[in-house]
């Protein structure tokens, strides 16, 4: 009876131990999902990691200087076809002159096409001027086109010239007027040219006469 009696007291005391070591761990538990949880959804979890995006620029295709160099750079020739020092064009040539910047833009092109003339000494020669449209053949933008509308005289000279009212899409300009010149070729005289009929006639006069004194010697004979 004395054990039942102390036994009781103690798995009671042990039940309530267990009791408030369950309520306390549960306790704990509640505590930790607040704690952590309420920061971490708070914090980290509460917003979506995004990754670095490259900045994109976007430029407008005719926004630029459209240049081809240095924006502060003259505006200068680069190369001429035919060349300035061949003295042997042929008559029927046409001039194509490529600059270092964009000639062609639509707000200069029509004035720039008055900027060159051809001349054979102090008298223009009618010639047709062209530029490509730089939108459609930007690759064209720094090039310009001259053709006489009648061929050439042959052993001539002729003159080039640009005006320093061309200006460049950037506002460059040529830092001085140019002039370009060119001379061309003399044909080789064909067979039948004067002097060529000159020396036939006198071949066949000698010819005759050398033909007649040998008839007559074997007259003789």
């Amino acid at each position: 009876m004395k054990r039942k009696r102390i036994l009781q007291p103690v798995l009671s005391l042990l039940l309530l131990f267990l009791l408030a070591l369950s309520l306390c761990g549960s306790a704990l538990a509640a505590g930790g999902d607040g704690s952590g949880g309420g920061s971490g959804n708070g914090t980290g979890g509460g917003q979506t990691p995004v990754a670095d995006t490259p900045a994109v620029t976007t430029t407008d295709p005719g926004a630029g200087d459209g240049s081809g160099g240095g924006k502060e750079d003259p505006l200068a020739l680069v190369s001429s076809n035919p060349t300035t020092t061949a003295n042997d064009i042929l008559v029927g040539s046409t001039f194509t002159l490529e600059f270092n910047k964009n000639i062609a833009y639509v707000t200069v092109r029509d004035g720039n096409l008055k900027a060159f003339t051809l001349w054979e000494g102090s008298t223009q020669v009618p010639a047709d001027v062209t530029m490509a449209d730089d939108q459609l053949e930007p690759d064209l933008k720094n090039f310009v086109i001259i053709t006489p509308k009648e061929d050439l005289k042959a052993g001539t000279i002729y003159t080039l010239k640009v005006d320093n009212t061309l200006v460049a899409k950037s506002g460059a300009v040529l830092a001085a007027p140019l002039e370009l010149t060119y001379t061309t070729t003399t044909p080789a005289p064909g067979i039948f040219s004067t002097s060529n009929i000159i020396l036939f006639i006198v071949l066949g006069i000698i010819l005759i006469v050398a033909i007649v004194i040998i008839v007559r010697k074997r007259k003789k004979s």
